[in-house]
């Protein structure tokens, strides 16, 4: 089966988009963003529909278009026995109809509908998932070497345990494992069942541990006794610490005093500064940067009127030019597809005319390089020849030497039997004679036996006899045949005389020469006449093609002249098609060009509105500032900006002293420090004491920490102590839980050995054909260069070089691009294999991104030969597929989005 026909109606970016495929290799080029993953998902879900759940409602609003109320399309295939099909989807209503043409007639377009639920398994005889791992083949995709050699591996040994290389052998046995992990061992006290052993064994020793409780509270005593000790020493030891801390402060203190001292200096001469200084004009800040942005504003508004404007402008150009677009020439009723169809018919007719005339200017010109005359007396000398021949072919019958040679020993044959029949029969005679003489003599009884004697010689001079007539005979025919023979040789001389003279006047040494161009001569007769016959009717057939064309071409002219176009060519179909899918899209243009200008208009009005009232209201804030323009405005701001920058300063200054003096007096810090000197005061690392006491303040909390762990410890020892029946009660619940879990262990092994027997079963059937499939397929696109896909029986897979057949070469060991002929091999062999060697179609989506060009070819020609038995879909961003197709001399069909 092939797909012949998609009809986009309305799916993802595409709308009313058809494209038509051939029965064998077809390659799809568009540029990244031209739709052709959109293109390939339509053939996916017009086969199987959207899948249910999440991934499924991500694919269905993906492709679900934005504009318009519709999401639909069909999908034609052609079967082997020339059945065809239409498959038709409406993604909203979630409904699927399958036609089928039961006429082969064109004409006829009836169609009956059939009841079929899924169209993907009906006639494609897979599921969805075995579609997308063989029928639709991607590339592997942007991985490492290693990536692609681990998910190629796992992908083969999971067809060879299950037949599906989305279902994992090793994930289930994992599950199962992981059974026997989640249970665990008794010696491993990291898992449940050793925690149940380690809480058994902790309740067994719970009896022996109560017994040991009082040694163990009189130990924790003593220890609490010994923190208490260390706790007074770390209480001296900060004490200590806190004096030369404090002694320190104070020579911080001066030196604080220091540094206030310049900075009191300067923010007593701001002050002085401040007071200097005299604001004559008092105005509102407020309004001074009011009246700044009201500046602004009007800028703004000028620069966008401005905008508008050129917006407008625009607009009516692009309005002028989309009301005079072809788009708005088409009248109501106008056919599209007709025009199309009827362009293309007119093309069709006119290279084939041009095809037509072509051929019979050759045909005649082929004609003249052929004398029918010299044909014809060659032919007639050439049956001369052959009359001849037979009738030297007849003498030669009669002086065949065979005959006259048998005859003769004929004669010879016969003359001696005569003479040994009467030697014999005169014998016989005599012995008669004898013996009637013998019993006559001596009695009656040898006389009768003399008598009998005479019988046998009578009949053998009666056959002699015989023989010697036929011998007289022979030799009366011998003679007559000697006669006849100088006769016949004569003859035959003078016809090989004939015969030569006709061959030299034919120009051929022999008459072997002269057969060879008899059939030669003959040949070329038979194709000039075949020719003259072929070429009359060619001629018939042009006058009716070109009347056709004739009528067809006045037709198109006609339409096309509404389109203000003189003759109907490629370019000017091509602007009518592209004018026609624009034409609701220029009335959407128009309208909203209409509205836009509209809009532009107000908004120029509303724009020349506020700039009035903004300008107002600046003259407004000037007025009431006591200022008669911006300019001075500003000036007087300036002024005030120095005043207020002083104030800053002065601020500043303020900040910085109290900083310093660290919310302390001046005065007061001066007297503190009255009289102190640097060398009386032991200089302290400051923050070096502050760690210390830090750590003897954690130090302190941790002990005092232990002590009241060891308060709770004491009482936890005296409140722990439990029932012996208590204990026994939880014994019996923790060996309840381990026999559980030992039985779960069990049934997991059980269940593991029976899916690995299967597994080996299905291993056993499957992986011969798969193993030979890639090997073939593999070996084909790498040009020998491997010749087999190996697997040991712990299902290493390897391949093997043709140059080197002991070596395996491990999957991790090939590059990328390789390892993507492997995957390929696996995908088209598999196709056939699951699908029971059906021979539905191949897709591939830029599957040959990471080949060079030698891997490019090699795949290439497989897929040429490939599409000899089924359809090939090659999906691409590049060019150079159908370039190296061209090169060579791979046919297909070209189709660029």
């Amino acid at each position: 089966m092939y797909i012949n026909k998609l009809h986009l109606r309305a799916f993802g970016k595409f709308s009313f988009k058809k494209l038509y495929f051939g029965s064998r290799f077809n390659i799809v080029y568009g540029e990244n963003e031209a739709g052709k993953s959109t293109i390939h998902n339509f053939i996916e879900a017009m086969l199987y529909g959207f899948e249910d759940g999440e991934t499924g409602q991500e694919k269905y609003n993906k492709y679900k278009p934005w504009i318009g109320d519709l999401y639909r399309g069909s999908l034609g295939m052609s079967l082997e026995n020339g059945e065809k099909y239409v498959v038709s989807r409406d993604f909203l209503l979630g409904t699927t109809q399958v036609f089928k043409k039961e006429s082969s007639d064109r004409s006829d377009p009836e169609m009956v509908e059939e009841e079929i639920d899924n169209p993907g398994e009906f006639f494609l005889n897979m599921s969805k998932t075995s579609f997308r791992n063989t029928v639709s083949v991607r590339q592997l995709g942007n991985k490492t070497e290693q990536e692609l050699a681990r998910e190629l591996k796992n992908k083969i040994i999971n067809l060879s345990s299950t037949r599906d290389q989305s279902i994992s052998i090793e994930r289930i046995i994992s599950r199962l494992k992981s059974i026997r992990e989640e249970a665990g061992s008794e010696d491993n006290g990291k898992t449940l069942l050793g925690q149940y052993s380690l809480r058994l064994a902790e309740l067994k020793a719970a009896r022996e541990n109560s017994l040991n409780a009082s040694g163990q509270v009189m130990f924790l005593a003593m220890e609490k006794k010994k923190l208490r000790n260390k706790i007074n020493e770390l209480d001296m030891r900060m004490d200590e610490l806190k004096t030369q801390l404090r002694d320190y402060e104070l020579s911080k203190a001066r030196e604080r005093l220091d540094r206030a001292q310049p900075v009191k200096a300067e923010l007593e001469e701001i002050k002085s500064s401040l007071a200097r200084i005299q604001i004559e004009n008092s105005f509102s800040k407020e309004d001074f940067r009011e009246a700044e942005n009201i500046e602004r504003i009007l800028q703004d508004m000028s620069a966008q009127k401005q905008k508008l404007l050129d917006q407008k402008q625009d607009a009516e150009e692009n309005l002028k030019s989309l009301e005079s677009h072809l788009a708005m020439r088409f009248e109501k009723g106008f056919s599209i597809d007709t025009l199309n169809e009827d362009y293309a018919n007119y093309m069709a007719s006119a290279a084939k005319i041009s095809d037509m005339k072509a051929k019979i200017l050759s045909g005649y010109e082929s004609l003249k390089s052929i004398s029918m005359d010299e044909i014809l007396n060659f032919l007639g000398d050439f049956s001369s020849v052959e009359e001849i021949n037979k009738k030297i072919d007849t003498i030669n019958v009669f002086l065949d030497s065979k005959d006259y040679e048998a005859m003769k020993r004929f004669k010879r044959s016969q003359g001696m039997k005569s003479f040994f029949l009467f030697l014999l029969g005169t014998v016989f005679l005599g012995g008669g004679a004898y013996s009637g003489y013998y019993g006559y003599t001596y009695g009656i009884i040898e006389y009768y036996y003399g008598a009998a004697g005479i019988i046998p010689a009578l009949m053998l001079y009666v056959s002699s006899s015989r023989k010697s007539v036929r011998a007289r005979s022979a030799k009366n025919e011998i003679e007559g045949m000697e006669c006849s023979y100088a006769d016949y040789s004569a003859s035959k001389a003078q016809l090989e005389a004939e015969k030569d003279e006709i061959i030299k006047k034919s120009g051929c040494g022999n008459f072997g020469e002269m057969t060879e161009i008899c059939s030669k001569k003959t040949t070329e007769k038979n194709i000039a006449e075949e020719k003259m016959r072929l070429l009359k009717f060619d001629e018939e057939k042009l006058k009716e093609t070109e009347l056709e064309n004739k009528e067809l071409a006045g037709k198109l002219k006609r339409i096309f002249s509404v389109f203000g176009f003189d003759e109907p060519d490629a370019d000017s179909i091509k602007e009518v098609n592209e004018a026609y899918n624009r034409r609701d899209s220029v009335k959407y243009e128009i309208s909203e060009l209409v509205q836009k200008f509209d809009q532009l208009v107000q908004n120029l009005n509303r724009l020349d509105k506020e700039a009035s009232f903004e300008e107002k209201r600046l003259e407004m804030i000037l007025a009431s500032n006591g200022m008669d323009n911006l300019e001075n405005f500003k000036k007087a701001a300036v002024q005030m900006e120095k005043y207020e920058e002083l104030i800053q300063k002065r601020d500043l200054c303020e900040t910085t002293l109290s900083s310093i003096l660290e919310n302390e007096d001046f005065e007061e810090l001066k007297e503190k420090t009255k009289g102190l000197m640097f060398f009386e005061t032991k200089e302290v690392d400051e923050q070096k004491s502050q760690l210390e006491i830090f750590r003897i303040n954690d130090e302190k909390t941790k002990l005092n920490e232990n002590v009241n762990n060891i308060h709770k410890e004491i009482a936890d020892i005296e409140s722990g102590t439990r029932s012996l029946a208590e204990i026994e009660e939880e014994i019996d619940f923790y060996e309840d839980k381990i026999s559980t879990f030992k039985r779960k262990i069990e049934i997991a092994d059980m269940a593991a050995e029976k899916i690995i027997n299967i597994s080996d079963s299905i291993k056993g059937d499957f992986m011969p054909l798969l193993k030979k499939s890639i090997s073939d397929n593999f070996s084909y696109l790498t040009g020998g260069k491997y010749c087999e896909v190996a697997f040991d029986e712990d299902m290493n897979i390897t391949v093997i070089a043709e140059d080197n057949k002991d070596m395996h070469v491990e999957l991790e060991s090939l590059s990328g691009g390789t390892l993507d002929q492997l995957y390929l091999s696996l995908r088209v062999g598999l196709s056939s294999i699951l699908s029971n060697n059906m021979d539905i179609p191949l897709i591939f989506d830029d599957s040959f991104v990471q080949y060079d060009t030698t891997r490019l070819k090699k795949s290439i020609e497989m897929l040429s030969k490939e599409s000899e038995r089924r359809q090939v879909i090659l999906f691409t961003c590049q060019e150079r597929e159908a370039e190296t197709a061209k090169q060579m001399n791979v046919k297909f069909n070209y189709i660029k989005l």
